[in-house]
């Protein structure tokens, strides 16, 4: 029971219709026989057919942008022997890892193509990543011949306890010191000769960049330097598109030159606020001109037009990214994945208001709006929350965690934009279905609806330490606009479940460092009054969101008509007299974060 005498509904309750996700299989647009192989969609059809005919399970991973997944399907799925080897003695499903997340997360071997042998209630036995036909040939006999002569000691296994995540005791108390370790982290894996961190294959890692630019406006300027070489070297390597703007997924090489080629709207979303960040805090207008180009050349290719949203990926073509503007446009561009992914989405739609924020251009706040009405009315479900992905006017698997934040802090940020109350609402509406669906008796937050029923590991819900965070930040982000003190404590909740986790996860917990920050300083809120249609009231508001300070909110509300635009900045229940200038406000939010620099 929770509070309000209200029930948490099961997962199958909740997702319904998982077992038919999307319109078919997608296999490499080079010529191949993978088609050949009987591929089953993951479900508990497939698992029963794999238990009543006592055969194991090919479990194979990939995603339409994946080179190597493409390579997979032109090599090893197309041998006749493992098409012959999968449909007689396994049963083989197939699994997209962006459209099932949940699935990628239990059963991920470290990349894409994950090709992994389960047993029929799903359990891993073994398994890789890319495999070769010959080694593939010699991997599905080896199994087949284990599961004949050790059958016995496959059913034992299958017996065992169910599997389960090992949950450790909550901390007592928070401290800075995720913070401050994850800094030290960032400065020790940093690269001093091409940017970017470690000295092999390089992500851009936009939430460690994040912690890096947070640390550098409050004054670390070994951060800072940090922050601004990786966003330099990043743009003007060879994982920034030149031609038709973007960023590749990463770089195989320490200097950025060779990247793999595909491009998500994931990174491209995460990467816009991150220079956008960097463009308020330093003034460079690379950092702005960069934010830019990725912002037009997701509207120019990602986004759906009338269909609405913005699709999800363009498929990696080294040869097409080689050739000029004109030889691609003979040639013509890479296949886009048009699925609208709600997570995604929710990113971008956030990063389009800080567009507007830094930019200060209007037409970022229309596509933003655009953005999150589409994704109200198609992917939302007043029982189930947000869908996952959308399809052909169909939405599937309904309340994951990263859904639900990554709308819901767009929505926070629209209404810090615009003033509009029905953003916030549908904040408070998303916050208390993670509240009643997805809250663990710790206070972290579960990735989906728990479903002891579920095949395998997808019984046991997972706590993700990143999406947790973004919760975390979220709900702390809308106590400090709404006044809701329960809501910062339930975000300490979701932080000291998961401290004694933290460390594991190295940079990629930024942030989580980030998340323990905001929950251990007093909030700024800046109050905007505008007087209708006052151009300088809107420049106040237009300074208020502009103004880089960690920890702030922003509300605007319309002003009587004879009173000046002003605004009040209020922080540990202090306001200080009202401001009707730009520069005195950006002058007062310049000394809290002074402050704020002296106490880091």
């Amino acid at each position: 029971m929770l509070p309000g005498g209200k029930t948490r509904r099961s997962g199958s309750e909740i997702i319904l219709g998982v077992r038919a996700m999307g319109k078919g299989f997608r296999f490499s647009p080079r010529p191949n026989r993978a088609a050949e192989i009987r591929w089953r969609e993951w479900g508990d059809e497939a698992f029963a057919e794999a238990l009543v005919e006592s055969k194991p399970v090919l479990l194979a991973i990939g995603a339409v942008w994946c080179h190597w997944c493409h390579v997979m399907d032109e090599t090893s799925y197309s041998d006749p022997e493992v098409i012959r080897l999968l449909n007689e003695h396994f049963i083989p499903i197939r699994v997209d890892t962006d459209r099932r997340p949940d699935i990628n997360e239990r059963y991920n071997m470290g990349g894409w193509p994950t090709t992994v042998i389960l047993t029929p209630t799903g359990r891993t036995i073994t398994g890789g990543t890319y495999i070769p036909p010959e080694r593939l040939k010699g991997m599905l006999k080896n199994v087949l011949e284990l599961y004949r002569t050790r059958r016995d000691a496959f059913r034992k296994a299958e017996m065992k306890k169910p599997l389960r995540e090992e949950i450790p005791e909550p901390v007592a108390s928070l401290d800075l010191s995720p913070y401050r370790e994850t800094i030290a982290a960032i400065k020790r894996a940093y690269d001093p000769v091409y940017g970017g961190f470690g000295r092999a294959t390089k992500f851009p890692m936009p939430a460690a960049l994040e912690l890096a630019l947070h640390g550098g406006a409050l004054g670390d300027e070994e951060l800072l330097n940090i922050a601004v070489a990786t966003l330099q070297t990043m743009a003007g390597g060879g994982m920034y598109d030149p031609v038709e703007g973007g960023f590749f997924r990463y770089s195989t090489t320490r200097d950025w030159r060779i990247p793999h080629y595909e491009k998500m709207l994931e990174d491209n979303a995460r990467l816009v606020e991150v220079y956008l960040q960097g463009a308020c805090i330093t003034g460079e207008t690379r950092c702005h001109n960069v934010a830019r180009d990725v912002l037009r050349y997701l509207e120019e290719n990602l986004y759906n037009g009338e269909a609405g949203g913005w699709g999800g990926s363009q498929d990696a073509d080294e040869e097409y990214y080689h050739m000029s503007l004109d030889e691609r446009r003979q040639r013509g561009a890479p296949y886009i994945d048009r699925t609208v992914y709600v997570n995604w989405n929710g990113l971008l739609a956030r990063s389009l208001c800080v567009a507007n924020w830094v930019l200060r251009e209007e037409r970022w706040t229309r596509l933003a709006r655009e953005t999150l009405d589409f994704l109200w009315r198609n992917a939302y479900d007043t029982a189930r929350g947000m869908a996952h992905y959308l399809e052909d006017g169909e939405r599937y698997l309904f309340g994951r965690l990263d859904d639900q934040v990554q709308v819901g802090r767009a929505c926070l940020a629209l209404y810090q934009t615009t003033g509009e109350g029905i953003w916030l609402e549908r904040s408070r509406i998303l916050v208390e279905f993670c509240l009643q669906n997805l809250r663990a008796p710790d206070g972290a937050f579960y990735d989906g609806i728990p479903d002891r029923r579920a095949v395998g590991a997808l019984a046991v819900p997972l706590r993700d330490l990143p999406v947790n965070a973004a919760a975390a930040r979220w709900f702390l982000e809308h106590a400090a606009l709404t006044e809701a003190p329960e809501l910062a404590e339930a975000a300490r909740d979701i932080l000291r479940a998961l401290m004694p986790n933290y460390q594991r996860y190295g940079l990629l917990g930024a942030g989580f460092a980030l998340a323990v920050y905001e929950a251990m300083v007093p909030w700024v809120t800046v109050e905007v009054s505008v007087r209708r249609r006052d151009p300088g009231g809107f420049r106040l508001h237009e300074a208020a969101l502009g103004y880089y300070l960690p920890a702030k909110v922003v509300r605007v509300t319309t002003g009587a008509p004879r009173e000046e635009s002003r605004a009040i900045i209020c922080r540990a229940g202090t306001c200080l007299a009202p401001v009707t200038r730009c520069e005195d406000l950006e002058a007062k939010l310049g000394e809290i974060r002074g402050a704020l620099a002296r106490q880091a």
